[in-house]
């Protein structure tokens, strides 16, 4: 078993996004400088003097160089530190390591405990930085020379275990905690050297979405070109891992909105089946919609135009995140021909196969992930569907209410209309008979005027009262016997 490497590494590829996207136009994000005071908590607590400093709005941080030694400890390190912005997000590529030489000598192999000591209070874990766009750990070490030998001599078979034991107890000694340690996911090579990938994105669903992800690769060099290959392309690999974990971050979101999505849809589901209860009940022309129902209605249409909103927002952020992964997912393969094309301009070696390690990201987990968005939108999709023809039937409803009582409302009128008119009319002629039979009565009269001029008059009133009554009850009694007919 091997105890001791040569020239160990750790590198923290830590990622925090400091603006957004925003309908109000502020586009800072909360405590933006977060993953500054990150590096510098944990600056404090390696005993280092240097500090991280913002100049100003331009994110302008020179780079650190730091050449101490561990706390209680003999062991000389180097640290450097490498802050940027990246688009929307601040980077830093925060790398602790023992030289390969000291003043003009090579440094001597170092023991696993190494790794124990560079992160004993944890201060290199995701729950430590806690950045918001993620991290990546990649650690690394030239593998001792008398175990190079044994490589050579021995069956590649158990050469290839004895790396895989050599990187998990790297691991390990980093990493004690074994429920904070993630599985070794895959292995390969690159640039010639063996490199292990060790993570916990398994582990991520819904019911664990705010999960701190581990990413950790431990790449073991067998030669020195290996080493300078990967300087070579130091930049193109930050760029590299914040893509990825772009992508990664972007799907843990969709977790939480497929959450959401999902309880949204049973809220509409809960709504409408309300609605088909009141839709299913018996209605009758006399008690169609009363006052009661017509509010029961308008509290609907609104209760579903609010969860239509937003359900259509939920959506809409689900695809955006689809979008995310793919627009990143693009970007991280365009770095990996970035690093292809460099190393080619500076070797024969063809070392497209070397770079396949990192395929398997995109061709597996960015496809898994954008084909699960995908079957979600196509199944949540229903749900607008739902509320519109929920919408569209309250509004065809009213829609009848409002017709049928324009309809009565007119209908009223006319028949007021008709009353009045039936009414004139028999008033009128009530009248015009009266008025008739008052002047013809005075003249049957005329003898007894003289000797009873009073008695006279009141019977002509009588008989003309009675004669305009009976034409006005006659032509209303002719009136209602007409409706009545079909």
């Amino acid at each position: 078993m091997i105890e001791k490497v040569y020239a160990p590494n750790l590198h923290l590829f830590a990622f925090h996004l400091w603006k957004v996207l925003r309908d109000d136009g502020n586009n800072r994000v909360e405590n933006p400088q977060k993953l500054w005071d990150k590096c510098n908590q944990i600056l404090e607590s390696l005993h280092f003097s240097e500090r991280l400093n913002l100049v100003d709005e331009t994110f302008k941080i020179s780079p650190i160089k730091i050449d101490e030694k561990l706390p209680n400890s003999e062991i000389p390190i180097t640290v450097r530190i490498y802050p940027q912005c990246l688009y929307d997000s601040y980077a830093v590529a925060f790398n602790l390591r023992r030289p390969e030489q000291e003043n003009g000598k090579k440094t001597e192999e170092i023991s696993l405990n190494f790794f124990r000591e560079i992160n004993r209070d944890q201060i290199f874990l995701p729950e430590f930085v806690d950045s918001s766009l993620g991290q990546t750990l990649l650690i690394t070490a030239f593998i001792p020379e008398e175990f190079k030998q044994s490589l050579i001599e021995d069956l590649e078979n158990l050469a290839q275990k004895d790396l895989e034991n050599l990187a998990q107890k790297c691991l390990e000694e980093f990493i004690p905690n074994n429920q904070q340690r993630p599985p070794l996911q895959n292995q390969g090579e690159l640039f010639g050297s063996p490199i292990f990938e060790y993570d916990n994105l398994s582990q991520i669903n819904l019911d664990s979405s705010d999960l701190p992800y581990f990413h950790v690769l431990i790449w073991l060099f067998t030669e020195n070109q290996s080493s300078e290959d990967f300087i070579n392309c130091y930049s193109e690999f930050i760029d590299l891992f914040y893509y990825r974990n772009k992508v990664i971050t972007a799907y843990q979101q969709s977790l939480k909105q497929y959450e959401k999505a999902f309880n949204y849809y049973g809220e509409i589901e809960g709504e409408i089946k309300s609605l088909n209860e009141f839709l299913n009940r018996e209605i009758t022309d006399e008690s169609f919609l009363d006052e009661a129902d017509l509010k029961f209605l308008k509290q609907k249409l609104k209760a579903l135009s609010h969860q239509d909103f937003t359900y259509s927002q939920t959506l809409r952020n689900l695809k955006h995140y689809r979008n995310t992964i793919a627009i990143n997912s693009k970007n991280y393969q365009q770095t990996l021909k970035t690093i292809e094309r460099k190393l080619k301009e500076k070797s024969l070696i063809n070392y497209s196969q070397n770079l396949d390690f990192f395929l398997s990201f995109i061709n597996q987990d960015s496809k898994y992930f954008q084909e699960r968005i995908n079957d979600e939108l196509n199944y949540f999709v229903e749900g607008s569907t739902l509320v519109d023809r929920a919408i569209a039937s309250i509004r065809g409803i009213t829609e009848i209410e409002q017709t049928e009582n324009q309809l009565g409302h007119e209908k009223r009128e006319q028949e007021n209309n008709y009353q009045l008119q039936i009414k004139i009319l028999a008033v009128g002629t009530g009248m015009s008979a009266g008025g008739i039979t008052g002047s013809s009565s005075g003249l049957l009269l005329n003898q007894y005027a003289t000797d009873y001029p009073v008695i006279t008059f009141g019977i002509s009133v009588i008989i003309s009262f009675l004669v305009a009554l009976f034409f006005y009850v006659g032509i209303l009694g002719l009136a209602w016997i007409f409706k009545k007919k079909p």
